[in-house]
């Protein structure tokens, strides 16, 4: 009886046991399972690459990102050579450990390890391995511009080591650094051939070891040594002595240039001397004889310029040699195409002495002028058997001595189209009473056999020939017309082989105008008053502007067929004027249009605008509507880049947009000299500001930037620019500078002429990256105006 009890207790045990058993593996499952969840939430939430950055032989940094939000620490474990790892620190919520326990010689390996809240899952970064002396702080750097499209970088290691060389650059203004290049180990100079001229650029270098271990920088991490690229040199060096005792040079404008320094050097003279230096907006400079530089006749003189602005400077030009040798230069140069195969040429000769003459000629494909041929003593005539039909041509002539060592100047040029028969040019007519009119037309072939009147009633009748005229007809006088209704007439122009070709239309009608309507003067300038009317006939020939002062209207201009405005310059009066406008059709006069008034400004100058006197116009004009702060009489500066507010109160003041508009940005208080016009240009959409709520007021502003905020403002001023595609940019060699979403807007500015390229060597640029002169405002806000 014991043991059967014995037995029965030991089989409850043993399944108890199992049970127990069962549990325990269940639990330790869970447990496994949790730790894997964990683990792949913590993997999820991986944290990035660790990177080592070497201060020294003995101190490293190395960095991560702390990506796990629900850490319990951070552990920092190092391994030196084949040992083992150990813990060196622990952290919560850090990113970065400084180890100042390195020495060279050794490897090290360090590796970070998470532990997540529970204190039980924990993950590793990757492991980084490395010695000191894999890496080392370069300790020098030389920046030197070389040209206007090179910066050229020098360093080196101390005790003439070498390493892979990490190479970093920002442009100023910029707070980020980015990867320019990494060179070799071994090599220690660096060419940048990606820089604009007018930029300045901060470099600074660094060894690498791997993508994840480098030195610190040098120079240090937050500054770099600064380079601008040089100037664009001058361009296209042409000169000729234009008289026995002075010799005239001219240039290609080198765009970014404040003055122009120019050298020379005789024959009897080791080194070059400066002669002159001139504003950039001179381009022709004619040396003289003086006691200073005399010129000794029959000389040989090089010259060379170089383009200068403030600290910046350009290479020197190629080198231009001119014989002081003077040869008058051919003058009167004609053209005419023959029969689509030839161009002849003809010119006048004044020059004594010359051994030929030099044919330049330039297709309009071509950006340059070529070379083309060359005629022997006292030519007078060239005939051109290389064009093509359908060209443009543009020739140039210039007398020569001695196998092209001595030149005169240029001749005058002249354009022709090239055509088998080309068309009769601008068919125009005149009403002479009111049943005659007169046709006239320009004569643009040089072989034809005739001429063909055709004619007829209404749109919709058939042409009918009513004349056939001699070669060389250029009028034809049409009588006995009824005055109720309206002809359509055309020439045509044939030549012995039966080619024809025809004119451009006409419509005549004897039709009263309608009178134009809804005329408006504007101030557009000091001196400048703009005329805009709305055109209501669609038979006038052309308008006629007129101006009453005192009691009597009187003309002051006319514009053609479909124009709508008018600007009256020369309006230095502080009087009032009115107008008034008619269109007329030959002897047939519309009713005048409504009167319209507008006072005449005061003339306001500048003391230093004699090196822009191609804005000098523009400046005094919008000076005189107090667009300006500056005080007629004083200085403009007209070559100071203007900032992103002044501009703004530039268009507003121009424009006359709004009166009052309130607001606060980050960066504009009511404290800024601009505030009220940078209010208004915000309130209107042609500025706005960024996340950080600022608007940049005293930030230098960009051609981009510019073009952009003022095609916003002639759009809401109601004044829009007529829409371009973006094809047009193409023509300018760095359009792909301009971002995406400014194409639109820059297309149109640079169709309607407000911003133009620079002709640079063999390319035209727009430079819409290059900051805005106070007189470059003043000329592009100046031509919206007057558009």
């Amino acid at each position: 009886m014991i043991l059967h009890m014995n037995d029965k207790q030991n089989k409850e045990r043993n399944r108890y046991a199992k049970l127990l058993r069962r549990f325990a593996f269940l639990l330790v499952f869970s447990i496994l399972l949790q730790s894997l969840v964990l683990v792949n939430v913590a993997r999820c939430e991986a944290m990035s690459e660790l990177t080592v950055t070497v201060i020294n032989n003995n101190q490293v940094k190395l960095q991560w990102t702390d990506n796990y939000s629900d850490e319990l620490r951070y552990i920092v474990e190092k391994k030196v050579d084949n040992g083992s790892f150990t813990q060196i620190s622990r952290y919560r919520d850090s990113e970065d450990y400084t180890d100042y326990s390195v020495n060279s010689g050794h490897t090290y390996t360090y590796r970070i390890k998470v532990v997540d809240s529970s204190n039980i899952t924990s993950i590793y970064t990757d492991e980084v391995t490395f010695s000191t002396i894999d890496v080392q702080k370069p300790n020098s750097l030389k920046v030197s511009a070389v040209s206007s499209d090179q910066i050229d970088l020098k360093w080196s290691y101390a005790d003439d080591k070498s390493f892979t060389t990490l190479i970093e650059r920002r442009e100023a203004g910029d707070t980020e650094w980015y990867k320019l290049a990494t060179v070799p180990s071994g090599q220690f100079t660096y060419s940048d051939k990606n820089v604009v001229s007018g930029v300045t650029y901060y470099y600074k270098v660094r060894s690498v070891f791997s993508e994840r271990v480098k030195s610190t920088s040098f120079p240090e991490e937050d500054k770099g040594y600064s380079s601008s690229p040089l100037l664009y040199k001058p361009t296209d060096l042409y000169g000729f002595a234009k008289s026995p005792y002075s010799i005239q040079i001219e240039w290609t404008d080198s765009y970014n240039a404040a003055t122009y320094v120019i050298q020379r050097k005789s024959p009897d003279e080791s080194t070059f001397k400066t002669i002159a230096v001139v504003p950039n907006s001179v381009n022709v400079y004619v040396d003289i004889n003086d006691s200073a530089s005399p010129i000794k006749p029959n000389t040989v003189y090089t010259y060379r310029i170089q383009a200068i602005s403030g600290s910046s400077s350009s290479e020197y030009s190629d080198l231009l040699n001119v014989t002081s040798t003077f040869l008058n230069s051919p003058s009167t140069l004609t053209a005419s195409c023959v029969d689509g195969t030839r161009v002849n040429l003809s010119w006048k000769d004044y020059s004594d002495g010359e051994t030929g003459f030099e044919i330049w000629r330039r297709a309009a494909s071509d950006a340059d002028w070529t070379l083309y041929d060359s005629v022997g003593r006292n030519a007078t005539s060239y005939t051109d058997i290389g064009v093509s039909p359908q060209v443009s041509y543009t020739y140039r002539i210039r007398a020569r001595i001695n196998d092209y060592s001595v030149f005169s100047d240029f001749s005058n040029q002249v354009n022709i189209w090239v055509s088998s028969i080309s068309s009769p040019l601008n068919l125009d007519y005149t009403i002479l009473q009111q049943n005659e009119i007169e046709l006239s037309w320009q004569d643009s072939s040089g072989s034809e056999t005739g001429f063909k009147v055709e004619r007829k009633e209404g749109e919709l009748g058939k042409w009918q020939q009513i004349a056939q005229l001699n070669p060389n007809t250029v009028k034809y006088t049409d009588k006995r017309l009824n005055n109720t209704k309206v002809y359509y007439y055309r020439i045509q122009v044939y030549d012995a082989a039966n080619s024809t070709s025809y004119s451009n239309e006409v419509e005549v009608s004897f039709q009263i105008p309608g009178k134009p309507t809804e005329l408006e003067a504007r101030n557009i300038s000091a001196n400048e008053i703009q005329l805009i009317w709305k055109d209501n006939s669609y038979q006038e020939k052309e308008f006629v502007i007129e101006v009453k002062q005192f009691t009597s209207f009187r003309e002051i201009g006319r514009v053609g067929a479909n124009t709508t405005t008018f600007i009256h310059k020369g309006t230095l009066s502080e009087g009032t004027f009115t107008y008034r406008v008619k269109a007329v059709n030959g002897i047939v006069q519309s009713a005048y249009s409504n009167e319209a008034m507008a006072s005449g400004g005061k003339k306001a100058s500048y003391t230093d605008l004699g090196g822009v006197k191609w804005a000098v116009e523009a400046i005094e004009g919008l000076a005189g509507k107090k667009v300006f702060d500056a005080k007629p009489g004083t200085k403009f500066y007209p070559e100071q880049s203007i900032t992103r507010g002044e501009y703004c109160a530039i268009i507003v003041r121009s424009l006359e947009l709004g009166d009052v508009a309130a607001g606060r940005y980050a960066d504009v208080t009511s404290k800024h000299k601009y505030y009220k016009e940078i209010m208004i240009a915000a309130k209107l959409g042609i500025v706005s500001n960024d996340k950080n709520n600022k608007i940049y007021p005293d930030q230098l502003i960009t051609r981009e930037q510019a073009g952009v905020m003022l095609a916003l403002a002639l759009k809401i001023s109601g004044r829009p620019l007529p829409e371009q595609d973006s094809s047009i940019l193409k023509q300018f060699a760095d359009y792909q500078q301009i971002s995406e979403g400014s194409a639109e807007r820059i297309s149109a500015v640079c169709g309607a002429g407000i911003i133009t390229g620079r002709q640079e060597k063999d390319k035209v640029y727009l430079r819409i990256t290059s900051n805005v002169t106070r007189a470059e405002a003043a000329v592009m806000m100046y031509k919206a105006l007057s558009l």
